[in-house]
């Protein structure tokens, strides 16, 4: 049976106020108390009223819903950022920012989004399920940066092709003679990290097959787990297990080469290194996945993940819904590249 159409009364019903009233605070006019506006639109999302678009006449404008504002000191993503802000100027878009856990609840921002006037939503990087469940009742088009979408919703996501760069790192490392790699980072920490992990195994089971004698080397660290239905970091803590790390090298495992799954991982590795006074490259070659600042300003090979290109291609997407009525879901996932530095070495194992 088809659903009844929430219409202004069937809220001012809901909540016992006027038909007038909820017309005021729905439309965003003077006469409405901030608390009683937040009341009343916040009913009206629940009861699943459709809220109307604006005219083509008025100002495109878009929402950026981040973890929280610090997102915007990290390199890479500040640098994801540009990339939205470049292709939002191009289109004559607003955008405005907004952090999900910076003081504000769901609800909070849900109510935000519709004095915005907003038209569509990038979601970067994490987000709870129960704040991608609220953002999804307010009937715009979402895109999904760097994460996967954890409820049944349309949306498109823009991802790197993190399988694919986990597997450049380490045929790499291979092409230089290394046989010996250690993988770190938590795999748990993003899914972003797991596609990273499992391709660097793939190119070592592809090494394996050739009859090559290599070894690939994790460091148990995932040291916390996740509710599948609320899958979010809270800081750089959980990106790996610092302690793990030195006990590994404490215990004198003999690896040539490290792969770190992020630059942030790629700082905490050169610290510890130069604390123990282990050279890269004389003593460990080091390569990471990002490449950004930590590893343009060590010297640090790098397979680079194509970051102002993640926020342009989530921007196209939301025009694309936006301006062609596109219903169907995509998934665009873009290629990574080496960037060459000075952090690898190259063994000869024939002179061995």
């Amino acid at each position: 049976m088809r659903a009844k159409k929430v219409t202004f009364q069937t809220i001012a019903d809901s909540l016992g106020v006027s038909k007038g009233l909820v017309s005021l605070a729905i439309r965003d006019k003077y006469g409405v108390s901030e608390e009683m506006r937040s009341k009343i639109v916040l009913k009206a999302i629940e009861l699943g009223y459709e809220f109307k678009k604006e005219s083509k006449e008025e100002k495109k404008s878009i929402t950026l819903l981040v973890k929280n504002m610090g997102i915007l000191n990290e390199d890479f993503w500040r640098r994801c950022i540009l990339g939205i802000e470049a292709e939002c100027s191009e289109r004559k878009i607003a955008f405005t920012i907004l952090g999900w856990m910076d003081g504000r609840d769901g609800e909070d921002f849900s109510v935000s989004i519709i004095n915005e006037k907003c038209r569509g939503i990038i979601v970067l990087n994490q987000c709870r399920r129960s704040i991608v469940e609220k953002i999804g009742r307010l009937n715009v088009p979402i895109v999904f940066v760097d994460m996967i979408n954890p409820i049944d919703i349309p949306s498109d996501q823009v991802m790197a092709n993190n399988f694919g760069a986990g597997m450049q790192a380490v045929n790499y490392l291979l092409a230089k003679g290394h046989r010996d790699i250690l993988l770190f980072g938590n795999i748990e920490y993003s899914f972003s990290f797991l596609q990273r992990f499992y391709g660097c195994m793939k190119a070592l089971k592809h090494a394996q097959k050739r009859g090559e004698k290599v070894h690939g080397y994790t460091v148990i660290d995932c040291v916390k787990t996740h509710l599948v239905e609320d899958v979010y970091q809270d800081d750089e803590s959980d990106l790996c297990n610092d302690a793990a790390l030195k006990t590994f090298f404490e215990e004198g495992k003999a690896v040539s080469a490290v792969v770190c799954f992020n630059d942030s991982i790629l700082r905490r590795v050169l610290h510890i290194f130069r604390k123990k006074g282990i050279r890269v490259p004389e003593d460990i070659s080091v390569i990471s996945i990002d490449n950004v600042q930590c590893s343009e300003d060590n010297g640090i090979t790098s397979v680079d993940i194509p970051k102002a290109e993640l926020g342009a291609q989530a921007v196209r997407l939301l025009a694309d819904r936006l301006e062609n009525k596109r219903s169907n879901s995509v998934n665009l996932e873009l290629n990574t590249r080496i960037i060459e530095r000075n952090s690898v070495k190259y063994l000869d194992h024939e002179k061995n």
